[in-house]
Protein backbone atom coordinates (compact mmCIF):
# COMPACT_ATOMS: atom_id res chain seq x y z
CA UNK A 1 0.00 0.00 0.00
CA UNK A 2 1.30 3.57 -0.92
CA UNK A 3 2.76 5.44 1.97
CA UNK A 4 0.37 7.78 3.76
CA UNK A 5 1.43 11.07 4.57
CA UNK A 6 -0.85 13.41 6.95
CA UNK A 7 -0.78 16.85 4.70
CA UNK A 8 -0.35 20.31 6.05
CA UNK A 9 -2.26 23.48 5.79
CA UNK A 10 -0.30 25.39 3.30
CA UNK A 11 -1.36 25.69 -0.50
CA UNK A 12 0.58 22.94 -2.56
CA UNK A 13 3.57 22.96 -4.74
CA UNK A 14 1.84 22.49 -8.32
CA UNK A 15 3.83 21.19 -11.40
CA UNK A 16 2.78 19.82 -14.78
CA UNK A 17 3.86 17.23 -17.06
CA UNK A 18 3.10 16.66 -20.33
CA UNK A 19 1.21 13.06 -21.59
CA UNK A 20 -0.42 11.00 -24.15
CA UNK A 21 -3.64 11.46 -21.95
CA UNK A 22 -3.50 15.20 -21.69
CA UNK A 23 -1.28 17.81 -19.67
CA UNK A 24 -0.89 16.38 -15.99
CA UNK A 25 -1.42 18.78 -12.76
CA UNK A 26 0.42 17.67 -10.04
CA UNK A 27 0.14 19.35 -6.40
CA UNK A 28 2.07 18.41 -3.57
CA UNK A 29 1.94 19.37 -0.08
CA UNK A 30 3.53 18.77 3.20
CA UNK A 31 6.00 15.85 1.54
CA UNK A 32 3.54 14.00 -0.09
CA UNK A 33 1.51 14.03 -3.48
CA UNK A 34 -2.04 15.14 -2.88
CA UNK A 35 -2.86 15.52 -6.37
CA UNK A 36 -2.57 14.29 -10.01
CA UNK A 37 -5.80 15.74 -12.87
CA UNK A 38 -5.51 16.02 -16.14
CA UNK A 39 -6.54 19.41 -17.95
CA UNK A 40 -10.38 19.26 -18.33
CA UNK A 41 -10.89 16.42 -15.64
CA UNK A 42 -14.47 16.51 -13.72
CA UNK A 43 -13.26 17.95 -9.90
CA UNK A 44 -10.19 19.15 -11.13
CA UNK A 45 -8.54 20.34 -7.98
CA UNK A 46 -10.67 19.35 -5.71
CA UNK A 47 -10.62 19.77 -3.01
CA UNK A 48 -8.14 21.98 -2.50
CA UNK A 49 -9.21 24.90 -4.53
CA UNK A 50 -6.74 24.68 -7.00
CA UNK A 51 -8.35 25.57 -10.79
CA UNK A 52 -6.85 25.01 -14.40
CA UNK A 53 -5.44 28.76 -15.33
CA UNK A 54 -3.65 28.53 -11.71
CA UNK A 55 -2.24 25.39 -12.58
CA UNK A 56 -1.06 26.19 -16.37
CA UNK A 57 1.14 28.91 -15.05
CA UNK A 58 3.23 25.90 -12.65
CA UNK A 59 6.72 24.37 -14.13
CA UNK A 60 6.78 21.36 -16.16
CA UNK A 61 8.42 18.65 -15.05
CA UNK A 62 8.16 16.57 -18.27
CA UNK A 63 11.87 16.51 -19.35
CA UNK A 64 13.83 14.54 -17.06
CA UNK A 65 16.87 16.12 -18.13
CA UNK A 66 15.78 19.66 -17.04
CA UNK A 67 14.21 18.20 -13.84
CA UNK A 68 16.87 19.20 -11.49
CA UNK A 69 16.92 22.72 -12.94
CA UNK A 70 13.32 23.37 -12.34
CA UNK A 71 13.30 22.25 -9.10
CA UNK A 72 15.68 24.86 -8.20
CA UNK A 73 13.90 27.43 -9.98
CA UNK A 74 11.06 26.53 -8.44
CA UNK A 75 11.94 27.13 -4.89
CA UNK A 76 9.13 24.29 -4.03
CA UNK A 77 10.14 22.98 -0.24
CA UNK A 78 12.18 20.24 -0.31
CA UNK A 79 9.75 17.71 1.17
CA UNK A 80 7.29 18.47 -1.63
CA UNK A 81 10.17 18.82 -4.89
CA UNK A 82 10.91 15.13 -3.67
CA UNK A 83 7.02 13.96 -3.63
CA UNK A 84 6.55 15.99 -7.37
CA UNK A 85 9.97 14.45 -8.87
CA UNK A 86 9.18 10.71 -7.44
CA UNK A 87 5.63 11.05 -9.12
CA UNK A 88 6.94 12.36 -12.33
CA UNK A 89 9.35 9.56 -12.43
CA UNK A 90 7.06 7.11 -11.96
CA UNK A 91 4.82 8.65 -14.21
CA UNK A 92 8.24 8.31 -16.60
CA UNK A 93 8.06 4.44 -16.38
CA UNK A 94 4.20 4.17 -16.59
CA UNK A 95 4.23 5.81 -19.76
CA UNK A 96 7.37 4.25 -20.94
CA UNK A 97 5.79 0.93 -20.24
CA UNK A 98 6.77 -0.29 -17.00
CA UNK A 99 4.53 -1.84 -14.11
CA UNK A 100 5.06 0.30 -11.05
CA UNK A 101 3.80 0.32 -7.72
CA UNK A 102 2.59 3.38 -6.29
CA UNK A 103 4.26 2.86 -3.45
CA UNK A 104 7.69 5.10 -4.06
CA UNK A 105 5.23 7.96 -4.48
CA UNK A 106 4.27 9.38 -1.13
CA UNK A 107 0.76 10.49 -0.72
CA UNK A 108 -1.67 11.81 0.83
CA UNK A 109 -5.17 12.56 -0.68
CA UNK A 110 -7.47 14.43 0.94
CA UNK A 111 -11.02 12.86 1.40
CA UNK A 112 -13.36 11.05 4.33
CA UNK A 113 -12.54 7.39 5.46
CA UNK A 114 -14.97 5.87 3.51
CA UNK A 115 -13.48 7.63 -0.40
CA UNK A 116 -10.09 6.25 1.41
CA UNK A 117 -11.18 3.18 1.85
CA UNK A 118 -12.37 2.98 -1.72
CA UNK A 119 -8.99 4.41 -2.55
CA UNK A 120 -7.23 2.02 -1.36
CA UNK A 121 -9.38 -0.78 -2.80
CA UNK A 122 -8.51 0.51 -6.18
CA UNK A 123 -4.58 0.01 -5.20
CA UNK A 124 -5.12 -3.93 -5.04
CA UNK A 125 -6.60 -3.76 -8.91
CA UNK A 126 -3.31 -5.34 -10.76
CA UNK A 127 -1.79 -3.85 -13.43
CA UNK A 128 -3.58 -4.67 -16.77
CA UNK A 129 -7.13 -5.74 -15.08
CA UNK A 130 -10.07 -4.44 -14.66
CA UNK A 131 -13.05 -4.89 -11.39
CA UNK A 132 -16.42 -3.66 -12.05
CA UNK A 133 -18.00 -1.39 -9.30
CA UNK A 134 -19.86 -4.03 -8.05
CA UNK A 135 -16.83 -6.13 -7.33
CA UNK A 136 -14.98 -3.41 -5.59
CA UNK A 137 -18.08 -2.89 -2.85
CA UNK A 138 -18.35 -6.54 -2.52
CA UNK A 139 -15.05 -6.19 -1.69
CA UNK A 140 -14.97 -3.78 0.77
CA UNK A 141 -18.51 -4.88 2.19
CA UNK A 142 -16.13 -7.85 3.00
CA UNK A 143 -13.48 -6.07 5.09
CA UNK A 144 -16.80 -4.71 6.92
CA UNK A 145 -16.73 -1.48 5.00
CA UNK A 146 -20.89 -1.04 4.03
CA UNK A 147 -20.72 -0.17 0.67
CA UNK A 148 -23.35 0.24 -1.76
CA UNK A 149 -22.13 0.30 -5.65
CA UNK A 150 -23.62 3.90 -6.21
CA UNK A 151 -21.51 5.17 -3.63
CA UNK A 152 -18.33 2.74 -4.38
CA UNK A 153 -19.01 4.71 -7.59
CA UNK A 154 -19.04 8.32 -6.75
CA UNK A 155 -15.90 7.61 -4.42
CA UNK A 156 -14.12 6.80 -7.63
CA UNK A 157 -15.07 9.64 -9.44
CA UNK A 158 -13.26 12.07 -6.83
CA UNK A 159 -10.53 10.17 -6.46
CA UNK A 160 -7.84 12.98 -6.70
CA UNK A 161 -5.22 11.00 -8.28
CA UNK A 162 -5.69 9.93 -11.42
CA UNK A 163 -3.28 7.08 -12.68
CA UNK A 164 -1.04 6.62 -9.84
CA UNK A 165 -4.26 5.10 -7.94
CA UNK A 166 -5.82 3.65 -10.37
CA UNK A 167 -9.63 4.36 -11.07
CA UNK A 168 -9.47 3.78 -14.66
CA UNK A 169 -9.42 0.30 -13.94
CA UNK A 170 -13.20 0.54 -12.41
CA UNK A 171 -15.82 -0.29 -14.97
CA UNK A 172 -19.49 -1.29 -14.64
CA UNK A 173 -20.68 -4.45 -15.58
CA UNK A 174 -21.68 -3.20 -18.56
CA UNK A 175 -18.94 -1.55 -19.87
CA UNK A 176 -16.14 0.59 -19.48
CA UNK A 177 -18.07 3.19 -17.30
CA UNK A 178 -17.47 6.71 -16.80
CA UNK A 179 -14.30 8.26 -16.01
CA UNK A 180 -13.88 11.93 -14.50
CA UNK A 181 -11.03 12.44 -17.27
CA UNK A 182 -12.97 11.22 -20.10
CA UNK A 183 -14.16 7.84 -21.71
CA UNK A 184 -11.27 8.13 -24.26
CA UNK A 185 -8.26 9.04 -21.71
CA UNK A 186 -9.93 5.58 -19.75
CA UNK A 187 -9.50 4.01 -23.10
CA UNK A 188 -6.48 4.57 -24.05
CA UNK A 189 -4.93 3.92 -20.49
CA UNK A 190 -6.68 0.39 -20.44
CA UNK A 191 -5.31 -0.34 -23.48
CA UNK A 192 -1.50 0.85 -22.79
CA UNK A 193 -1.62 -1.22 -19.37
CA UNK A 194 -3.42 -4.25 -21.59
CA UNK A 195 0.12 -3.69 -24.17
CA UNK A 196 1.91 -3.46 -20.92
CA UNK A 197 0.71 -7.06 -19.86
CA UNK A 198 0.74 -9.01 -22.83
CA UNK A 199 4.55 -7.56 -23.68
CA UNK A 200 5.00 -9.11 -20.34
CA UNK A 201 3.88 -12.42 -21.26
Amino acid sequence: MPTEITPSSSDPALATYDSPIGRLTLAARGGALVGLWVSGQRFFGSPYGIDEAAARSALDLTSPDSREAVRAAAQWDEADAHALGAAASWLDGYFAGESLSPACVPLAPAGTDFQKRVWEAMDAIPHGATRTYGHLAATLRGAGVPAPARAVGGAVGRNPLLIIRPCHRVVAASGPGGYAAGAAAKAWLLAHEATMASSAN
